[in-house]
């Protein structure tokens, strides 16, 4: 079974630096922020991005449903 992970907050600091190590030791990562511009590097490196805002009940329904 591959490892997935979901990291909010992927778009800088702890948030970005969590999506890079968890990519780093093999897990499918998928970074999710309201700003995909700012997920552009994340995106370079093979790592998923999704627009997602967690004040917003729909928005994260759909986000985990595209996962």
């Amino acid at each position: 079974m591959n490892k997935v992970a979901i990291v909010t907050g992927a778009s800088s600091g702890m948030g970005e630096s969590t999506a890079n190590e968890l990519h780093n030791k093999g897990y499918k990562v998928y970074g999710v922020a309201r700003r995909l511009e700012k997920m552009k590097g994340l995106e370079e490196k093979g790592i998923g991005i999704l627009s997602m805002d967690l004040t917003d009940e729909e928005s994260i329904k759909k986000g985990v449903d595209t996962i």
